[in-house]
């Protein structure tokens, strides 16, 4: 999950060696507008994080402090806050559950994927880019997920240690419609019985190794 993971501190993740959840959430208008939200939950660890966030290093990785946490959140708020296009933008950190979040408002989904580059952009060419990572057309009414990034051999050169934190570790995505929905092209997506929000759960490490995909075109029955 490298775009999603890395919006919330992906290295932060990979030091904590912890369960942990990624949810990413949807609001889309008719019009293209809507609100987005990404949250990194690593609540079922606390204890554990408890103890590693007063270490200095974990399995040869620098432990981040909580300062050092909050100034990269902080620097994500900054960076997404100046898309055009983007508003609203709020970052919260939650030391007492290990809950992390960004928030915002867009005008059109091609905002989401700007602000997304311009993160890679302000990393200076350490991270690799996606161009795209939604597509909405207002005329014929699909929404798409697109996956464009594969973690596979990342993963692979990792050592053991870090590839047990995603065994464990879970995606959902939920996007949620003033349209209802007439279909999903990905066949792990639960429809909403009043038709108006879909919702996809996968295991981290399913999506990883390539064995499932968050890719999701979305078809919306137009008023």
């Amino acid at each position: 999950m490298k775009l999603t993971a890395y919006l919330l501190l992906f290295s932060c993740l990979i030091v904590f060696q912890s369960c942990f959840e990624i949810i990413e959430q949807l609001f889309l208008k008719a019009d293209g507008s809507g609100n987005f939200q990404l949250v990194v939950n690593l609540s079922k660890s606390k204890t554990k994080l408890n103890s590693i966030i007063k270490m200095k290093t974990v399995n040869g990785h620098d432990v981040p402090s909580k300062d050092e946490i909050r100034s990269q959140v902080s620097e994500i708020e900054r960076t997404v806050a100046k898309t055009p296009g983007i508003s609203a933008v709020k970052t919260s950190v939650d030391f007492d559950n290990y809950i992390a979040t960004i928030n915002c408002n867009f005008t059109k989904v091609t905002q989401l994927n700007a602000a997304v580059k311009n993160i890679y952009d302000s990393e200076k060419g350490k991270l690799k880019g996606v161009e795209k990572t939604y597509e909405y057309d207002a005329t014929t009414g699909l929404f798409t997920r697109l996956n464009k990034f594969s973690l596979a051999e990342d993963y692979k050169k990792m050592s053991n240690a870090d590839k047990e934190i995603f065994a464990t570790a879970n995606y959902t995505s939920i996007y949620k419609f003033d349209n209802s929905v007439a279909a999903a092209s990905n066949k792990e997506t639960k429809i909403a019985p009043n038709k108006k929000a879909v919702m996809l759960k996968l295991n981290a490490l399913d999506i990883i190794t390539n064995k499932k995909t968050v890719e999701n075109k979305i078809n919306l029955i137009k008023p």
